[in-house]
C-alpha cells in the first residue's frame, strides 16, 4: 500500500494543507513539537479510520471546532479516498463517498504506527494492552468491531442493573446476550493470539539475537474456569455486591513473558521496548498476510531510539518496506523523500542521490 496524498484542516499544529508521497522511505524532518508526530497521527487516521490513542477534541486544532483529514491510498485493487470529519466527541468517516466505519477502511487499506510510547504496551495498565489487541482483531476480523460495540452496549446495561434492581427478570436476558458475546470473542481473541505470538517472538529474537530469551505472549482471560458461563456463575456473589461485570472480555490482558517470567513484573525498560517493538512489528506481518500486501509503515521518531539493536533493526525494516513515513530530529542514513517541518509547516526538499 502506498499514501499517495494527505489533505488536512486544523489538524492541532499543522499548517501545510495538502502533501504528495512516493513510494520508499519519506524522511518527516523537525525539531521537537514542529509537527512531525501530528503528521504521522493524521496519516494514520486517514489509512484507518481510526486515532492513535488520542481523543477526538485532541486531534482539532486549539481554538478550532471541527477539523478534516483526507487519505488517498493506493492498493492492489486500486486507490481508496478515506475522508474523517473531526467534532468534539463526534468521528464521521467516508470511504470513497459513503458513509464508513473503520472497519470497512480495513478491508481495503491499512497503516502500522510505531512510537516511543509504544513501551507503555508493557509497563502500562492493562486497558492499553487490550485496546492494543481489539485494534488489531478489527482490521483483521470484519466481525470484531459490531462485536465490541455490542458487548460494551450489554455490559454496561448490565451493570446498571446489578447496581439499581440485580433482581429484576430482564436480567437472565441481558445475561444471556453478554455470555453469547462475551465467549465469541474471547475465541477470536484467542485465536489472534495464537497467530500473533510465534511472529512477536521471532521478531523479539531477530532484535536481541539467538541468544537472548524467548518473548512469550498469551492472552490472560479474566477467569481461570473453562467457560465464560461457568465464570460468571462463581463470581455471581462478588458482581451483587459490587454491581459490576466482574469477569469477561472487558477484563482480559496480554500476558508477555521472557523465559517464562513477567516482563510487566521482572523486565527493563530495554527489554520493555524490544518487546513492544516486536508487537508492532507481528502486527504489521499480521496485516501484510490478511491484505496480500504490506500496510503503510509509520515510524515516528526513530531518533529518539537510543540503542543500535533497536535503532538498527527499524532502519532495516523501512529499507524493506515499500513505503514509509519516518519522522526525527534528523534524517535516516537513507531515504527518498525529505519533508523538513518548522511550527507544521513542511517544505519539500530535493533529494541528491550520490
Amino acid at each position: 500500500m502506498r499514501l499517495l496524498t494527505l489533505t488536512q484542516l486544523n489538524v492541532r499544529n499543522l499548517r501545510t494543507a495538502r502533501l504528495d508521497f512516493p513510494p520508499g522511505i519519506v524522511a518527516v524532518v523537525g525539531q521537537n513539537a514542529a509537527g512531525k508526530s501530528n503528521l504521522l497521527e493524521a496519516v494514520y487516521l486517514a489509512c484507518t479510520g481510526e486515532l492513535a490513542g488520542a481523543r477526538t477534541t485532541e486531534m482539532v486544532r486549539l481554538g478550532e471546532e471541527e477539523g478534516y483529514v483526507a487519505g488517498e491510498i493506493g492498493h492492489d485493487e486500486g486507490v481508496s479516498k478515506v475522508e474523517v470529519g473531526l467534532a468534539p466527541g463526534r468521528k464521521q468517516i467516508r470511504l470513497d463517498g459513503q458513509a464508513a466505519r473503520a472497519g470497512d477502511v480495513a478491508r481495503h487499506v491499512t497503516a502500522v504506527l510505531l512510537t516511543p510510547e509504544d513501551a507503555d504496551l508493557v509497563h502500562g495498565p492493562p486497558s492499553g494492552r487490550r485496546a492494543f489487541l481489539d485494534g488489531l482483531l478489527v482490521r483483521l476480523s470484519p466481525r470484531y468491531g459490531a462485536l465490541m460495540r455490542e458487548y460494551h452496549r450489554v455490559v454496561e446495561q448490565r451493570n446498571a442493573l446489578l447496581r439499581l434492581a440485580p433482581y429484576d427478570p430482564s436480567l437472565d436476558v441481558w445475561t444471556d446476550r453478554f455470555l453469547k458475546l462475551g465467549s465469541e470473542i474471547e475465541d477470536l481473541r484467542e485465536r489472534a493470539v495464537g497467530r500473533l505470538a510465534p511472529l512477536a517472538s521471532e521478531v523479539y529474537a531477530d532484535i536481541a539475537g539467538p541468544a537472548s530469551p524467548v518473548l512469550g505472549v498469551t492472552l490472560e482471560r479474566s477467569h481461570a474456569c473453562a467457560s465464560l458461563e461457568e465464570a460468571l456463575a462463581s463470581a455471581a456473589q462478588e458482581e451483587r455486591a459490587r454491581g459490576v461485570t466482574p469477569v469477561g472480555p472487558h477484563r482480559d490482558d496480554l500476558g508477555l513473558t521472557l523465559a517464562g517470567h513477567s516482563i510487566q513484573a521482572y523486565g527493563s525498560r530495554g527489554e520493555a521496548r524490544t518487546a513492544a517493538l516486536a508487537l508492532r512489528v507481528a502486527e504489521y506481518r499480521l496485516l501484510s498476510e490478511k491484505h496480500r500486501e504490506p500496510p503503510v509503515l509509520l515510524i515516528d521518531d526513530f531518533t529518539a531510539e537510543l540503542d543500535e539493536r533497536r535503532r538498527g533493526y527499524l532502519l532495516r525494516l523501512a529499507a524493506s518496506t515499500p513505503q514509509v513515513l519516518v519522522s526525527g530530529t534528523e534524517p535516516p542514513p537513507r531515504f527518498d523523500e525529505l519533508y523538513r517541518v518548522a511550527a507544521g509547516a513542511f517544505t519539500r526538499e530535493a533529494v541528491v542521490h550520490e
